[in-house]
């Protein structure tokens, strides 16, 4: 059978595009996308992703698609709206083979655009908190692991490895709806767990009140820490940044039942691995790439909690690892003193079985050698014999040979004399040629010389390499010699460039390339580096082609390297300035604005946009005088020009208003900010209605207290002294109508009598209102002798201390806190019926600080320290130490009773 040409080619082309169409068929990846619901760089995001990658990124036909929903920090519709877009645009025309969906935003994204994006993929799910069946309604091919953490199995490990605890403290942001669940957790089991432990919930709290709250907490306390991602501001706050701001503010034992919180600080508990949970998800996916149906890959609802705890932390608190439940995993466990030294005994032991076998054999093999020693002597005796004679007949044999070489050398010296002419002719040619070519080369290197810092050479036969002196004496070496200056290169080069410049060289003897370009640096005698550029070519071959010589040029680029690492730092420091910038104004709960001299703004922080309840690109859009409500765009204009680099700042208080048309009070700080030419005005408001209503509720307070004191004043009078003087008007009156000198007498003894009792009464009437003996004496007399009066009634027993008291204080301070001291022991008698009180007066260098305890009735001491109780005495007081820049603290409990009152001033 024949084919002719043109059909052959028709089939081989076939055959060939068939191979090239299969090749490529078999060759595409499967496409896996993994959507996250928070931000990466998040500790769980990241840990949920290694875990995915540690099965499908071992996959060469499987590629991951990662694609975050940043819903930490923004969940609000509007957003995820615009993420949909975004998917949109970025995947309309991408083909995925199945979906991973990480924490319950991503699930639910899929499920809501299911038709739209997702129709027929098959989808796994990873970390679902509170899983159910309607968080997957609607969705075809579905499977995946549940996330449930054991908070139950943490809190008993926890108390039982602290018997003595009396607290046990969870923390949690109480912000989400997952939140809430593991909150309702705990209290339903609570009970359960029979237990005298008080159980205390911190949530719905500020950063600030977080801290303070914990440092107040008891010494025997425990915390469980189960998320504070989000304050009651709304403020995101990252794992690391939570567990760090807690191990700061206390000492006491924290344990979670989150595995990023893992060796952060926390003791340990049962923990939920992200990294677990993200491994079983890909497990499962990869099942289904690999032709699996999804109906037969089940839903995975346990596998991913485990005991772990923290041995740096166990020593703290003295917990052996005997005291664990069995299988839990102890992270920076020192090893037993065997198992550490395990290799090195087991080295030394069989170095002596070694050193004792081989002494057994040198022992056996030297009485083998000293039996084998003697018959080779004897045979050597035999051999000596024999080979003498031998010698004594090649004696002879030798004689007649010498004979025949002389006559020989004799020849071969006149050839060699011969050949001695023509070795010398032939040299003296080459010498002649080598001096042309050595004047040759000497011209090229003081050409090179002339336009660089310095030249060099490097010879690939003799492996010799030449670098003019000047280099040498830039970098502060003497006497270096061809010899050793590839060695001496080797050590001075730095070790990473080395390794570049090793491998160009081979590149150029493989006759790859015939050019040398590489910057390198090269330590100096003083131990810095110097940079150098070095550029060369090859110049002569072998017959073979193999490069025998290549020549080059160095320039020093240490300079211009300094400047581009300096521009490097700057360019760094003025990102992370301007990062450390945006995320202060952003974290700032005053509200913040940014606009030109005009009034036009043109920036505005997250806390304006929600004071204001515009949008960001809403308020962008307005001036700041449609803002203002009490001045006009002229007003403003002129606090705006009064700014200059003398007057950089100006304060007014102010009211603006909201886009629903609401007003409220703000306290206006502006600043000039001058970029070059322009100006900018940096204006920073502070909500000041809570200040007003305080100011408000101190000045009611004051004249409500000044009112009462009036009535009781008046009351005093009409009490005391009225009577009195009515008295001495009768007696006075009766004068004229007695007639007897005794009865006289005895009417002007009686006159004099209420005189003396009215003058009494107007004494303690003014006592009352300002002790005499606070204004002679100072406070420690006063309160001492105040004191001593009630004492004396029995009613009460009060014991009073002073410290380093003997020095007069201010005036002011000295009536506020005797007040402070009257009314802390009037509400004691009035209310707590309490049989002792201790005061505690002292002052420590520039502070006062007065402590006032008592035996009596507890109460909640919360609405006192917010400044929300309906009393007024309590309040006013306090109001006045505030006035003083002092601070105060109240603590009470309903159950177990008695007050203790805390005062401080800074003097």
């Amino acid at each position: 059978m024949k084919f002719n040409s043109s059909s052959f080619h028709k089939y081989a082309l076939l055959i060939l595009f068939s191979v090239f169409f299969c090749f490529s068929a078999s060759a595409r990846k499967q496409r896996v996308l993994v959507l996250h619901s928070y931000h990466q760089g998040l500790n769980w995001t990241d840990n949920v992703s290694a875990g995915i990658q540690s099965v499908l990124g071992q996959e060469d036909n499987v590629e991951l698609v990662f694609e975050y929903m940043d819903t930490k920090r923004h969940s609000q519709p509007e957003y995820l709206a615009e993420f949909a877009k975004l998917y949109d645009l970025k995947h309309q025309k991408n083909k995925f083979e199945a979906i991973i969906v990480s924490d319950n935003h991503a699930l639910d994204f899929v499920r809501h655009y299911y038709t739209d994006y997702f129709k027929g993929i098959p989808v796994i799910f990873c970390c679902i908190d509170q899983f159910s069946n309607e968080s997957i309604k609607g969705i075809d091919k579905v499977t995946g692991v549940t996330e449930e953490i054991d908070s139950r199995e943490t809190i008993e490990v926890a108390l039982k490895l602290h018997p003595d605890t009396k607290q046990l403290v969870v923390i949690n942001d109480n912000q989400t709806q997952s939140a809430i669940l593991n909150r309702n957790n705990i209290k339903s089991f609570w009970s359960d767990l029979k237990t005298d432990v008080e159980l205390v919930f911190l949530e719905k709290l500020s950063i600030e009140e977080l801290v303070s709250k914990v440092k107040q907490l008891d010494p025997k306390s425990i915390i469980y820490l189960i998320n504070f991602s989000r304050d009651k501001e709304g403020n995101f706050i990252s794992y690391q940044e939570n567990i760090e701001i807690i191990r700061e503010a206390t000492n006491l034992p924290i344990y979670s039942s989150w595995e990023f919180y893992f060796n952060e600080g926390i003791v340990g508990g049962m923990l939920t691995s992200g990294f677990k949970q993200g491994e079983l998800a890909a497990e499962s996916t990869l099942k289904i790439l690999e032709g699996k149906n999804v109906d037969q890959v089940p839903i995975i609802r346990s596998g991913y909690n485990q005991f772990k705890f923290d041995f740096e932390q166990m020593k703290r608190f003295r917990i052996l690892p005997k005291q664990l439940p069995e299988n839990s995993y102890i992270s920076h466990q020192p090893p037993s003193i065997v198992r550490q030294y395990q290799t090195s005994l087991l080295v030394i032991i069989a170095f002596i079985v070694i050193i004792a076998f081989i002494l057994r054999y040198s022992k056996v093999k030297r009485e083998r050698n000293e039996r084998k020693l003697i018959e080779i002597n004897e045979e050597l005796d035999r051999r000596v014999a024999v080979r003498t004679k031998e010698l004594m007949f090649a004696n002879e044999k030798l004689e007649l040979q010498t004979d025949q070489i002389i006559k020989q050398n004799k020849e071969l010296e006149h050839h060699r004399h011969n050949l001695l002419e023509l070795v010398k002719e032939r040299t003296e040619n080459l010498e002649e040629a080598n001096l042309e070519l050595k004047s040759s080369r000497d011209r090229l290197l003081r050409m090179l010389d002339a336009n660089s810092d310095g030249v060099w050479e490097h010879n690939f036969a003799t492996g010799q390499v030449y670098i003019s002196k000047i280099i040498w004496d830039k970098l502060g070496y003497r006497s270096v010699t061809a010899s050793n200056t590839k060695d001496l290169l080797c050590k001075l080069i730095h070790p990473e460039d080395l390794i570049i410049i090793k491998q160009k060289d081979k590149q150029n003897r493989l006759g790859l390339s015939e050019l040398f370009i590489i910057e390198f640096r090269i330590c100096a005698k003083d131990k810095s580096w110097m940079w150098f550029k070095a550029k060369g070519k090859i110049l002569d071959y072998n017959e073979q082609k193999k490069p025998l010589n290549m020549v080059g040029t160095l320039v020093n680029i240490t300079q211009r390297k300094v400047a581009e690492e300096k521009i490097r730092k700057d360019e760094k420091k003025l990102r992370v300035s301007e990062k450390r910038w945006r995320s202060l104004i952003e974290q700032a709960s005053d509200e913040i604005l940014i606009y030109d001299t005009n009034g036009s703004i043109i920036d505005a922080n997250s806390a304006a946009c929600k004071w204001l309840g515009y949008s960001q690109e809403e308020i962008l859009q307005l001036n700041y005088s449609e803002i203002d409500m009490n001045h006009s765009s002229s007003e403003l204009h002129t606090y705006r020009k009064k700014l200059n680099s003398s007057n950089p700042s100006i304060s007014f208080e102010s009211a603006q208003k909201r886009k629903d048309g609401s007003n409220f009070p703000v306290e206006i700080h502006l600043s000039l900010i001058e970029l070059g030419e322009s100006k900018l005005i940096l204006s920073v408001g502070t909500d000041i209605s809570i200040r007003q209503k305080t100011e408000r509720k101190i000045l009611n307070a004051v004249i409500k207290t000044e009112e009462v004191e009036r009535k009781r004043f008046a009351t005093d009078l009409h009490d005391s002294i009225g009577p009195l003087l009515s008295s001495i008007n009768l007696y006075l009156s009766s004068l004229t109508k007695v007639k007897s000198v005794e009865d006289k007498r005895n009417i002007i003894r009686a006159s004099v009598d209420a005189v003396n009792d009215a003058l009494v009464s107007i004494k303690e009437i003014s006592n009352n209102l300002s002790p005499h003996i606070l204004n002679d004496f100072g406070l420690e007399k006063a309160i001492r002798s105040f004191t001593n009066k009630i004492n004396v009634s029995q009613t009460i027993n009060i014991s009073f201390y002073a410290e380093n008291m003997e020095e007069r204080l201010n005036h002011q301070i000295e009536v506020v806190i005797f007040r402070v001291v009257n009314e802390l022991i009037n509400n004691t008698i009035k209310h707590a019926k309490a049989s002792n009180i201790e005061i505690n007066l002292a002052r420590e260098g520039n502070l006062l600080s007065l402590i006032y305890i008592d035996d009596g009735i507890g109460f909640d001491s919360k609405a006192i320290n917010a400044g929300t109780s309906s009393g007024m005495g309590l309040y006013n007081v306090f109001s006045r130490i505030r006035s003083l820049n002092g601070t105060h603290k109240i603590k009470s409990n309903p159950k177990r009773g008695g007050m203790m009152a805390v005062v401080e001033v800074n003097l």
